[in-house]
């Protein structure tokens, strides 16, 4: 099918129109003209009316049947134009979705259009692609914080906090318990002897009596309690809530366990024993700083060490 025969042709409906209101406003225009004339005339000459209004009968009713006439004949083509283009319009919409009479310059453009359609397609594959990969990127990139997070505050040989930041945890509790006016308790524990259980056994035997000591101080201590390796062989246990009778009674229950422990040597079926001295200290109302808590129980802790180990001193 012609490609000419698909559209309306605008510039020749386009002066078919002007013609048509052309008709509309300068035949009327032109009569109304031809009547002022005519008035103008019989006040001049009043026996002039009489053939005014012979004229306006024989000029202005012609002149009114010949403009209607015309505006009807062109609506009546301009229509039965645009009818012929809706009737091509259907039979052409019908040869798109035919088996043998598609165009050939239509079907390039259909292949056309389906090439982009797959290119577009293909893009936002990639493009889906490429938000998987950013996200599992994102993903890696926050546990990678998680673990630099972790070597920041976590010791490696025993997995509780590092001094460091049960330094930081201790001022925050110390904060609260004297804001909320609740009671505060420590503990520092310290391994007995366990330079010459090192020398004994060697150091790699001596970490591994460390992950265990860490395990049994974890397993023995509430829930709400904060561990952690202040250095070496010594440990600090925040207890929050707890008055330094309740520090007391937690830090019995974890030498005991120690005591009872038998550590593998790792030389056969040799087991060995490892005692701990702690120290308690306590936040009960009296102004108090995080140092003055550690130094409290620091001393309390040697006092145990000088009154033959294995004991919880908290005064």
């Amino acid at each position: 099918m012609p490609t000419d025969k698909l559209s309306i042709n605008s510039r020749t409906l386009s002066h078919k129109l002007m013609v048509l209101y052309a008709l509309m406003f300068i035949l009327p225009g032109g009569y109304l003209l031809f009547v002022i004339w005519d008035l103008r005339n019989a006040v001049l000459d009043p026996e002039a009316v009489q053939m005014l209004t012979g004229i306006s009968l024989h000029l202005g009713v012609p002149a009114a049947i010949l403009m209607s006439c015309a505006a009807f004949t062109l609506m009546y083509r301009s229509m039965r134009k645009i009818h012929e283009v809706t009737e091509e319009a259907g039979t052409f919409y019908t040869e798109i979705h035919g088996t043998t009479t598609v165009p050939r310059e239509l079907a390039e453009e259909s292949d056309e259009v389906q090439r982009i359609s797959h290119y577009v397609t293909d893009m936002i594959g990639e493009l889906r692609r490429k938000i998987n990969d950013v996200d599992q990127y994102a993903q890696d990139l926050d546990q990678a914080n998680k673990k630099l997070m972790e070597v920041a505050v976590v010791d490696g040989m025993t997995q509780l906090y590092n001094h460091k930041h049960i330094r930081h945890l201790l001022v925050t509790e110390l904060r609260r318990a004297e804001r909320f006016s609740h009671p505060l308790a420590i503990m520092m524990i310290d391994i007995d002897d366990f330079k010459k259980f090192n020398d004994t056994y060697g150091h790699l035997v001596g970490d591994r009596a460390l992950r265990d000591v860490s395990r049994m101080l974890r397993n023995n201590i509430r829930t709400v309690d904060v561990p952690a390796r202040y250095g070496g062989e010594e440990f600090l246990v925040i207890l929050p809530e707890a008055t330094i009778d309740g520090g007391v009674l937690v830090a019995e229950r974890v030498r005991q366990a120690i005591e009872e422990h038998s550590f593998d040597t790792g030389r056969g079926i040799r087991k060995s024993h490892i005692t701990v001295s702690i120290g308690v200290s306590a936040y009960e109302g009296a102004p108090v700083t995080d140092s003055d808590l550690i130094s409290q129980a620091d001393t309390r802790l040697y006092d145990a060490k000088h009154a033959g180990k294995n004991k919880v001193i908290s005064s």
